[in-house]
């Protein structure tokens, strides 16, 4: 292997676990980020279509999946994984004895939950990058999608009751894995829904949309609750749309904050993808990613070094 081309120049060095439709997408819109250095992809099948794509353009590219990885470890500063929530447990165990951090972009629920543009507005996703290996968990396409509609609501209510989140993807957007970890999906984005609202009634749905051609995907939150503004509701669903535009250009309102009914308010967003993979219906996959990258970005810049002794 040529390590000469590993050579990062400041750039923040990984390394990408799977190669489906998350893996893939996530590499190709990595390879254009100056601020990363794809050095290593793992999938499990040498004849993978998204493995193929990346031959000659990424250093190491492995087939045995994180076990081939082993011997590059000391070239990369992270690991993004986007296998399954059944493997992730055993690839974070490897990746912290190497003292790494990892972005988990599947529903495991391991890792600290972590949407970037609300790092400043939810207590427990502040962090301390590079006292220990980290594991942040980007929850769920719905996660991401839901969790800044949720958290502008809640500036707007008090006495919240119940809260729900609907989300549907195009099914062709929706490779193998992601079909097994449905019912982790569905477990995770609850939980981040219930986290940011302060709410342990949250209910959250995920609908495979089969249509034909693709539509794009929607998110929709009803939030229950004794007390409503709808003005201030609308100005920090507003703020909060152009916060998330900053990485996810195709992030917007399908449907402005309403009230269906007395005493319940909602509001749909809609991701149009950014096309690095699959054409822009697969805004699940940009989302998700572009968390990843942001939260990359965070702790790609702050080297682990080992806790303080007291």
């Amino acid at each position: 292997m040529e390590y000469a081309r590993l050579v990062s120049h400041g750039r923040i060095r990984v390394a990408i676990l799977g190669t489906g439709n998350i893996g893939i997408d996530l590499c190709e819109r990595l390879l254009v980020d100056d601020d990363f250095e794809v050095v290593a992809l793992a999938g499990r099948r040498p004849d993978s279509p998204g493995l193929q794509r990346l031959v000659d353009r990424i250093p190491v590219i492995v087939t045995n999946g994180i076990t081939g990885l082993l011997p590059h470890f000391d070239f990369f500063d992270g690991v993004f994984d986007a296998t399954s929530s059944f493997d992730h447990p055993g690839h974070w165990d490897i990746t912290k004895e190497h003292g790494k951090w990892m972005i988990d972009l599947t529903p495991s629920g391991i890792g600290r939950p972590m949407v970037p543009c609300l790092v400043d507005r939810v207590d427990s996703m502040h962090l301390s990058p590079g006292i220990t290996p980290e594991n942040l968990s980007m929850i769920s396409c719905g996660g991401q999608s839901s969790a800044p509609m949720l958290n502008a609501i809640t500036r707007g209510v008090s006495g919240i009751s119940e809260v729900e989140v609907s989300v549907s993807v195009p099914s062709l957007s929706v490779g193998p894995a992601s079909r097994r970890n449905v019912d982790h999906y569905v477990e995770a984005t609850q939980e981040l829904a219930a986290q940011v609202t302060g709410c342990p009634k949250a209910k959250a749905m995920l609908i495979l949309n089969p249509a034909d051609p693709p539509v794009m995907m929607r998110t929709t939150v009803f939030v229950q609750a004794d007390m409503i503004d709808l003005d201030a509701i609308r100005i920090a669903c507003a703020e909060m749309i152009t916060e998330v535009q900053k990485s996810v250009p195709g992030y917007d309102f399908a449907i402005e904050p309403y009230c269906p009914r007395e005493g319940l308010v909602s509001v749909t967003s809609r991701v149009i993808g950014a096309g690095f993979y699959l054409p822009p219906y697969a805004g699940n996959l940009d989302i998700i990613n572009s968390a990843a990258v942001e939260s990359a970005r965070i702790l790609g810049h702050h080297p682990i070094r080992a806790k303080a002794q007291t």
